[in-house]
C-alpha cells in the first residue's frame, strides 16, 4: 500500500481514537491500544470501477411493448425522455386505445447512469420532463407507473431489471437492464487507498 499516511480511526468498542500506521493498514486490522479495550478493528481497503468503462458498451438496456413483443426501444447513457413528441430521445409509437392516446408528448424520464460502487447501470425513472425552454418539469397528463405503483410528481425512483413501466394507464413496457460482464469489470477496478470512514 503505497503513499499511506497515518491516520486516525474511532475504536468500534471503546469509541476512543486510535492511529492507523501502514503496518495495520496492510494487515487489515488494529487492535485498541487503550487500557481495558483490546478490541480488534477490521480495516476496509475499497475500490471502485471506472466509469470509462461505458464508453465501451455495446448497449445501454431498453424497454419493451408488451402488447407487441417485437417492438422494443433501445436507451442511451444519460437522460432517456420517452414521449410521442419527435424531440423525445426514446419515441415511442402513438398507440390508439378507443380512439385516444394516453401516453403524453414528452411523457417521462428514464436515466441511465454507471454506479461505481457496484460496477452496474442504475435506472432512474421520473414522471415529465424538463422543458428545454423553461428548464422546469412538465409532467404527463395522464401519469406513469412502475408496477402498478403510480409516480408521484416529484419522485425519482429505481427501476430494477424486468420491471413494467406503464404510461398513461394503458401502454406497459418492460425494463431490460444492460448488465457489465464481470470480466470487463475486472480491467476497470481502481484500487483505492485505505479509507478510515470505511471501516467494518
Amino acid at each position: 500500500m503505497t503513499g499511506f499516511k497515518t491516520t486516525l480511526i474511532v475504536c468500534k468498542q471503546c469509541g476512543r481514537r486510535i492511529m492507523v500506521r501502514t503496518a495495520d493498514a496492510e494487515r487489515g486490522s488494529i487492535t485498541c491500544s487503550h487500557v481495558g479495550c483490546g478490541a480488534i478493528n477490521n480495516l476496509q481497503t475499497s475500490f471502485h470501477f471506472d466509469e470509462n468503462i461505458v464508453r465501451g458498451l455495446p448497449g445501454f438496456g431498453q424497454l419493451t411493448y408488451l402488447d407487441d413483443p417485437e417492438i422494443t426501444y433501445p436507451l442511451r447513457f444519460g437522460s432517456n425522455v420517452i414521449g410521442i413528441a419527435d424531440s423525445c430521445t426514446v419515441q415511442v409509437t402513438r398507440f390508439v386505445h378507443n380512439g385516444r392516446c394516453f401516453i403524453s408528448r414528452r411523457h417521462c424520464t428514464l436515466s441511465v447512469t454507471f454506479d461505481k460502487w457496484t460496477g452496474q447501470l442504475r435506472y432512474q425513472l421520473q414522471d415529465g420532463a424538463v422543458d428545454s425552454i423553461t428548464q422546469t418539469i412538465q409532467y404527463s397528463l395522464n401519469g406513469t407507473l412502475l408496477g402498478g405503483a403510480l409516480l408521484k410528481k416529484t419522485e425519482m425512483i429505481d427501476v430494477g431489471d424486468g420491471e413494467i413501466i406503464t404510461l398513461g394507464g394503458t401502454d406497459r413496457f418492460r425494463l431490460m437492464h444492460y448488465s457489465i460482464a464481470p470480466a470487463m469489470l475486472e480491467t476497470y477496478k481502481v484500487e483505492l487507498d485505505f479509507n478510515p470512514d470505511r471501516t467494518q
